[in-house]
């Protein structure tokens, strides 16, 4: 079993890609009741979901593990259809350990897409610091967990 749990970014300045000082408030909160410990972290080339990832950890007091950058998380990267986000979220969940955790920040409607390619589940709309716990079984099969903050 390896797990992974897949989050929007925080509130984003809107005159720059990098979080507003409300997102930075808000994913530090959010950060306080995420689980872990993650053996990897990934990201969109996004400097937003950097940031979030940041504070998500300073909220979490965990420190910044094994990390990459994944193109694929971006809608400019791919085509960001259904299965082309199904492709990267299930490249990403190959990547972690048997056992492990790993968190991966993206955008919506990426993350809707990439669950709707992986398992024809169709969610409602993410917010900021929303997502998805994937949780994926010895045999292949995923389980998904929306991650609301409401």
């Amino acid at each position: 079993m390896r797990t992974l749990e897949l989050r929007r970014h925080a509130r984003r300045d809107p005159q720059a890609d990098r979080l507003s000082p409300v997102g930075r408030v808000q994913a530090e909160e959010v950060g306080r009741s995420l689980g872990g410990p993650f053996a990897f972290v990934f990201v969109s080339p996004s400097e937003r979901t950097a940031e979030t990832v940041a504070f998500f950890l300073r909220g979490s007091g965990q420190q910044l593990p094994p990390h990459a950058v994944v193109p694929g998380l971006a809608a400019q990267d791919n085509d960001g259809s259904p299965l082309a986000m199904a492709g990267v979220v299930s490249a990403l969940l190959d990547t972690i350990g048997e056992g492990e955790r790993a968190l991966a920040v993206g955008h919506a409607p990426l993350i809707e897409r990439a669950v709707l390619g992986l398992t024809g589940r169709e969610l409602e709309p993410l917010g900021e610091c929303e997502g998805v716990l994937l949780t994926q079984e010895d045999d292949g099969h995923i389980e998904i967990q929306e991650l609301r903050l409401r």
